[in-house]
């Protein structure tokens, strides 16, 4: 009897140690995981918690730019211009733009007749638009110890060319890149598709210009 009582303890105290030993990482591995789950929690608490380094939400943003215009029909020529935009959020804007370019032609006679056949109007062309801009991309550009935000902009509108040699609606749409400069000031570079009708004579055609600008804007209030 008290070898079998013996025996019979031994046994419960191994199978006691067996399950202890079962047991144990599952409960350490649980409560590592519980660890890791915490820690994930709270960054991406701070993270959402953090506020962009520039807002752009209703703010007005007033711009020059200039670069180069190249005609469908005429020789490149240079292009001037402003624009006035209001950010609606961080990714929408609204934009309000008039530009300055004139008509050149390499051949030179036969655009003295086709003015000369139009009276001797003037070869300048305005270009006034209003545009949508979305910015779906928000970045930022590691250059040494300074760090840039940038925006990436898609943008589409309509409004018209006027012009000797111009009629009707137009269209325009582009890409561009906003730089940030600081909280009130951007660097802007812009490549724009100019679609309306251009009238030579007796000629009705559809003509695609376009125009890379470069330019500086200013975002108000300064304060953000």
């Amino acid at each position: 009897m008290g070898l079998l009582r013996t025996a019979a303890l031994l046994g419960a105290v191994l199978a006691a140690r067996v399950a202890w030993a079962a047991d144990a990482p599952a409960d350490q591995g649980a409560c590592v995981d519980d660890t890791v789950k915490a820690d994930l929690d709270a960054k991406r608490r701070r993270r959402s918690a953090k506020e962009r380094l520039i807002q752009k939400t209703n703010r007005h943003e007033l711009g020059v730019r200039g670069g180069q215009y190249v005609s469908d029909l005429f020789d490149m020529s240079y292009v001037v211009g402003a624009l006035y935009a209001y950010h609606l959020t961080e990714d929408f804007a609204v934009e309000a733009s008039a530009s300055y370019t004139r008509m050149r032609s390499g051949g030179g006679p036969e655009l003295e007749r086709i003015f000369t056949v139009l009276g001797g109007q003037k070869r300048q062309s305005l270009l006034f638009f209003s545009n949508l801009v979305w910015s779906p991309l928000h970045a930022k550009l590691q250059s040494g110890s300074s760090i840039t935000h940038f925006d990436v902009q898609l943008t589409a509108g309509a409004g018209v060319v006027d012009s000797a040699l111009s009629s009707g609606i137009a269209g325009n749409g582009g890409v561009g890149f906003m730089f940030m400069l600081g909280r009130a000031v951007a660097l802007r570079i812009d490549l724009r598709d100019y679609v309306y009708r251009q009238e030579l004579l007796t000629r009705r055609l559809i003509v695609n210009d376009l125009a890379i600008t470069g330019g500086v804007s200013m975002l108000l209030p300064f304060a953000e």
